[in-house]
């Protein structure tokens, strides 16, 4: 478990962000402490990597939360290019000794996303599911090589939506404010351990 005064930095793409919902409903706004959101809508991990030194070794965190991967598997780039990007940054930081807290995003409602009018321009949406099942288990399996705590929403999220997994997102992939009030339960708890939002 981390203390709640460690300085955190939270790199990822629009999940991380909060795309959606309003800054203080996103997930990271709930966390303790000195808290650093980097999430950035519509980025991959090549572009995570590339703002690695400015978002993350120059805010001096005590740890960093990494979770991307979800907009390069959609926009057709392969698995291989993501673990190698994640594995990239996670070194950074190690050698920076800066704390590594790999991250495994809350799955995606497909059938909902297969409804949205977007779908149909992102060639890798056909084969995200495995895709990402597969970066998940990739995710978990360096996390326990390393002895490193990881924050996998993927396996606890489904816990909480048994009312209805779609319900928890406004677009198949972006969780609505139901969803990120649950991502912070999770994320308070795994981080924390913590049990109240």
């Amino acid at each position: 478990m981390i203390e709640t005064d460690k300085r955190i930095v939270f790199l990822g793409d629009s999940i991380t962000e909060g795309y959606g919902v309003s800054p203080s409903e996103c997930w990271v706004a709930a966390m303790p402490g000195d808290m650093v959101n980097h999430g950035i809508s519509g980025d991959t991990t090549a572009g995570m990597l590339r703002r690695f030194s400015p978002h993350v070794i120059r805010e001096h965190p005590d740890y960093v939360v990494i979770m991307g991967g979800i907009n390069d598997l959609s926009e057709g780039r392969s698995l291989q290019s993501v673990q190698h990007n994640l594995q990239a940054m996670y070194e950074k930081a190690e050698m920076r000794g800066i704390g590594v807290i790999p991250a495994v995003c809350v799955m995606p409602d497909y059938d909902m996303v297969l409804e949205n009018d977007w779908a149909q321009y992102y060639p890798g949406i056909r084969h995200l599911p495995e895709q990402l099942e597969q970066l998940a288990a990739w995710i978990r399996s360096y996390a326990r090589s390393n002895e490193l705590l990881c924050l996998d929403f993927a396996q606890f999220f489904p816990n909480y939506t048994t009312d209805g997994y779609h319900r928890y997102f406004s677009d198949g992939v972006h969780p609505n404010e139901r969803g990120h009030a649950i991502m912070a339960q999770i994320a308070r708890k795994l981080l924390f351990g913590l049990t109240e939002i």
